[in-house]
């Protein structure tokens, strides 16, 4: 939980402080008026927090209201520029440079067994093609919507505390691999859940060598070997694979012949029938044919991971890489409730100060979900974000003010826990009634914590 105490003084200096003197270095603000940095910003990021199709009627109304600044709605318009553009997303990645030393990783069953729990995934944000210079797309048949234009965001979230600790922001076109916090040291004994973009031998290394356990899926292509060296069929392997399971020890990849787990497990039949029917519809928008080898790799869950089986066996694994998805669900909540892909506008220089906004916007809604006692896998995501939009303003008024935003929180908290906390279901189990299968000491542990 985040305490009020820290999150007061840092909501305060971004959008007061940090906000005029990133204004003036950006060239936003080169002499005194009205719509100084600060208002500026917060009147973009909270009105499009509540109302992601914000109009500049809308922002002009915010300032009047909460900011006591009287500002045109043509006054707003006029300041859509490059400075403007360049001031806000200076000021959305100076949000990842504040630390909370009252953050205290949740007790959740499995992942204690870790020093933190890191997940990492990129994600597409379609703009509209006046942007397609500076943030190429993947267009043409290639790319299933065809963008034109598009941003990737690269984000770093770590499970146990609930804060989104890095992100990078690349052109649609680029790797994730090419992002800076994908080469970002993590503590020793932290557990590492990546999506496949992330696969490669020299990073597998890198987390080796800082002491960092990895759990990962691999590429259809990935190469297999025995310890001896000598090339595996993996397909055959699986088929001849008595049960359910195959462990095993393997090396991988030709250059660096990493010594890792093999862990398979076998999925039920109508699940690959749907993974394949995916693959072989992706396979046909990009134009290229499927090789039986993927087709047959479909029935199974392969993962590879350098943790030692009693620190995870491989149930636990397979368990455990569901933890991934919810750094899925944060992008789900990105664009489902904050629209981050999504504007009324088709001049440059506004669709991004709109979409910088509206990501500062979701790291605010992040912190104040924390302070009110959020923990990730124990929370609908949507859902608690819902509610915090609905609350806008009223947090945008907590800026300036401790006693209203305490009183926010404290009602934000009773929110969560009436509403938005994930409940046990035994016909389709959540990750977390998963984990809790899996720890049978954690209830006892949960009782005296």
């Amino acid at each position: 939980m985040l305490s009020i105490a820290e999150l007061h003084p840092a909501l305060h200096d971004l959008f007061l402080d940090t906000a005029n003197r990133l204004a003036r270095d950006a060239g936003f603000c080169q002499r005194n008026r009205k719509l100084t940095g600060a208002v500026f910003a917060q009147a973009l990021v909270f009105t499009l927090l509540e109302k992601p199709t914000a109009t500049l009627d809308d922002f002009a109304d915010t300032s009047a209201d909460c900011l006591d600044t009287a500002v045109t709605p043509q006054a707003f318009d006029k300041r859509f520029t490059p400075q403007a553009a360049s001031f806000l997303r200076d000021l959305f990645l100076d949000a990842f440079n504040y630390s909370f030393n009252s953050v205290r990783p949740a007790l959740l069953p499995l992942l204690r067994r870790f020093s933190a729990v890191f997940l990492r995934d990129g994600t597409l944000v379609s703009l509209p093609p006046c942007l397609a210079a500076l943030f190429p797309g993947r267009g043409g048949r290639h790319c299933p919507h065809g963008e034109a234009a598009a941003v990737k965001l690269v984000l770093e979230a770590e499970v146990t505390t609930g804060q989104f600790t890095e992100l990078s922001l690349l052109a649609g076109l680029d790797n994730e691999k090419v992002a800076e916090v994908s080469g970002k040291p993590l503590p020793p004994g932290a557990l590492l859940l990546e999506d496949m973009g992330f696969f490669s031998g020299e990073r597998l290394q890198e987390a080796i060598d800082q002491g960092v356990y990895v759990v990962t899926r691999v590429p259809a292509w990935t190469a297999f070997f025995d310890e001896s060296g000598e090339r595996l069929d993996l397909v055959k392997l699986l088929r001849q694979a008595k049960g359910w399971r195959l462990q095993r020890r393997v090396r991988i990849l030709h250059g660096r012949k990493l010594t890792l787990r093999l862990l398979a497990q076998r999925v039920p039949e109508k699940e690959a029938r749907q993974r394949r029917q995916r693959v072989q519809e992706e396979a046909k928008q990009r134009g290229r044919p499927v090789s039986q080898k993927k087709l047959e790799l479909c029935g199974w869950n392969i993962l590879l991971t350098n943790a030692p089986e009693e620190l995870l066996d491989l149930e636990e694994a397979c368990v455990l890489r569901r933890v991934r998805w919810q750094i899925e669900l944060i992008f789900k909540v990105f664009k489902s409730e904050g629209k981050i892909d999504q504007t009324r506008s088709e001049c440059p220089n506004r669709v991004q100060c709109e979409l910088y906004a509206k990501l500062l916007g979701m790291v605010v809604q992040q912190w104040a979900l924390l302070a009110a006692g959020y923990v990730m896998l124990k929370h609908s995501a949507r859902r608690a974000a819902r509610r915090v939009r609905q609350r806008a303003l009223q947090l945008l008024e907590g800026v300036r003010c401790l006693e209203t935003l305490v009183r926010e929180v404290v009602r934000l908290a009773k929110v969560l826990h009436r509403h938005c906390r994930v409940q046990k279901r035994k016909a389709n189990p959540s990750t977390l009634d998963l984990l809790h299968a899996q720890d049978p000491e954690f209830e006892q542990l949960a009782r005296v914590a």
